[in-house]
């Protein structure tokens, strides 16, 4: 029996195209496999968990997604400063880094350069950005392995 519409507990395969306030493409699944993730786990950002549920195989639409079901809203207290020294060769502005904080490896970006120091950035890159996202479910299976459903 085939699946029409989305539920909470599917496994969905959406092809999508990520937009940024001003409408530049910041990601698309266009030109490779669509992404797959179940609805309703967390498994992508809120608000397009929660914009799948309810459509319909080979239904498409654009959703805007506000920073708090995106990627949050940015925190000043994840950005720090420290010496350039403890930096490997030829990293440059936007560049992701590890930085080990005694028993954790935390991934953060580089923000900028400041003579001998760096400014350190935990926020993720799209935090405090309202998105776009345009959706267009082109598989839906009941939650299991993959490969059972879509194969």
């Amino acid at each position: 029996m085939a699946i029409n519409v989305v539920k909470p507990g599917d496994r969905v395969r959406v092809h999508y195209t990520t937009y940024s306030h001003d409408q530049c493409v910041i990601e698309t699944s266009q030109n490779r496999e669509p992404m797959s993730f179940i609805a309703g786990s967390g498994e992508v950002v809120d608000g397009v968990d929660r914009a799948v549920v309810g459509m319909k195989l080979g239904e498409q639409k654009k959703v805007p997604v506000m920073p708090e079901h995106a990627f949050g809203y940015r925190d000043a207290r994840w950005q720090q400063t420290a010496p350039r020294s403890g930096l490997p060769d030829r990293v440059v502005e936007g560049d992701q880094v590890a930085a080990v904080i005694g028993e954790e490896t935390l991934h953060v970006w580089i923000r900028s350069f400041h003579n001998e120091e760096v400014t350190l950035d935990a926020n993720h890159p799209l935090a405090g950005e309202t998105l776009v996202y345009e959706l267009k479910v082109v598989g839906i299976g009941q939650q299991g392995p993959v490969d059972s459903i879509f194969g």
